[in-house]
């Protein structure tokens, strides 16, 4: 038996593997999450150091940064995804963890702008963490259950956010590199605990040939879009992706400009976020979304979602910002509602697809994200441009959601809800 073949039983055992599993998956979240965390704060101050250029010069090289890491997770997480559904889970994740640790190494060394582009997009080759484990708890998970155990992950991952950009911050203050050494190290822990406690999830019997047609990130999308279990859903899921991406793109560039905050005040904004967003997902979704259902939970979360978005873009002080952001102890909702009712419309063999689908479409999101964020706040953040409105990216990001939420009302018009959806 080899290493990836350390299958366990998902029949009787399902409960029990189940909960093993999701405390790993959470770990590996948090620390995945507090590693991006940390670099996050600095990115402004690294790239204005490698182009000795201004505020408004980094942030077109973070979009042109943020592009390729995109294009290269657009193209290549179907393909993960397909091999996770061949080979299992376990390599896919120890795969990805160790390119991450890799990269955050070579991050801390990086001299030039385009040494830094192409990290990013070596980066985004093997940025399948998240959806790889989300097949792993589909696989462990029976289908009502699913979305409470997605929204566990989802705290993990925001809690990280906690620590990580305070972290970040603090040290970024001392030295730009040094959040990246720290995010390095955690990373190399995460893919050694990985390596020494993790057992895969998928049976073999639930295996299936890997398909370079299924592996087709074009593909993949098509036949999604086709299924019309799922298809009409898809849409909604891209839009209310689309509009959260607004905040790792131009949040710290916004920071700066409205407010003139520091690496240390951007990361600790950004850990209240993952304070929020770690209650909504632990606490708050754990309760609502049962009591609520599925149906509901969408059209709440996305509807709070437009009103904060709304509210980012027009403050003017600190304290407004800090009550937007904390808005998201409901938004948070809109991701695991969406997965669970797509995942509980698809068969059990290619959970591992619709996954990598649903990372292909959150990457075109990440594609067409700063070419709108950027090139909005790039046109308005000069004082002396013709319209001076530097929250602009979250005005649109806010229209983002409300095409979501008018999205969904078409959907569940016109279909009754999917089985097992509460609503």
């Amino acid at each position: 038996m080899t290493v990836s073949d350390k299958t366990s039983p998902v029949s009787e055992q399902a409960g029990r593997q189940g909960n093993a599993a999701l405390l790993f998956l959470v770990v590996t979240a948090f620390i995945n999450s507090m590693g991006i965390g940390l670099t996050t704060p600095v990115m402004p101050a690294l790239l204005m150091e490698i182009s000795a250029g201004d505020l408004a010069e980094a942030s077109r090289w973070g979009g042109l940064a943020l592009f390729a890491y995109a294009i290269m997770q657009f193209v290549f997480t179907p393909i993960i995804g397909a091999l996770s559904d061949r080979f299992g889970r376990r390599p896919v994740l120890l795969l990805s963890l160790s390119a991450f640790a890799l990269d955050m190494l070579i991050l801390g060394f990086v001299g030039t702008i385009w040494g830094f582009i192409l990290l990013r997009a070596f980066a985004g080759v093997f940025a399948a963490t998240f959806s790889t484990s989300n097949a792993y708890i589909a696989d462990v998970t029976p289908a009502e259950d699913r979305g409470k155990k997605f929204a566990m992950l989802g705290a993990a991952f925001g809690a990280g956010f906690v620590f990580g950009p305070a972290i970040g911050g603090a040290l970024g203050d001392i030295d730009v590199r040094l959040p990246f050494f720290a995010g390095a190290a955690l990373a190399t822990a995460n893919a050694l605990y990985g390596y020494f406690v993790m057992r895969e999830s998928l049976r073999l019997e639930n295996r299936r040939p890997f398909s370079w047609r299924r592996a087709n990130t074009v593909g993949t999308l098509l036949r999604l879009f086709r299924n019309p279990a799922v298809g009409p859903l898809l849409p909604v899921f891209f839009l209310a992706t689309l509009s959260t991406w607004v905040y790792p793109t131009v949040w710290s560039y916004v920071a700066i400009q409205k407010f003139a905050w520091t690496e240390g005040q951007i990361g600790y904004s950004i850990a209240y976020y993952g304070v929020v967003a770690f209650v909504g997902q632990a606490l708050v979704i754990q309760f609502l979304l049962p009591k609520l259902g599925v149906r509901h939970a969408i059209w709440i979360a996305l509807l709070v979602e437009a009103l904060a978005l709304t509210g980012l873009g027009l403050a003017t002080a600190v304290w407004m910002v800090y009550l937007m952001i904390s808005a998201a102890i409901l938004s948070v909702m809109q991701d695991p509602a969406l997965r669970q009712e797509m995942s509980a419309r698809i068969s059990e063999d290619a959970q591992g697809e619709l996954q990598g689908g649903l990372s292909a479409l959150s990457s075109v999101a990440m594609i067409l994200s700063p070419l709108i964020y950027m090139g909005l706040f790039t046109a308005t953040a000069d004082p002396e441009s013709p319209i001076y409105l530097p929250g602009s990216p979250f005005f649109a990001a806010a229209a983002m959601s409300l095409f979501a939420l008018i999205a969904y009302g078409w959907v569940t018009k016109r279909r009754r809800p999917a089985p097992g959806a509460r609503g």
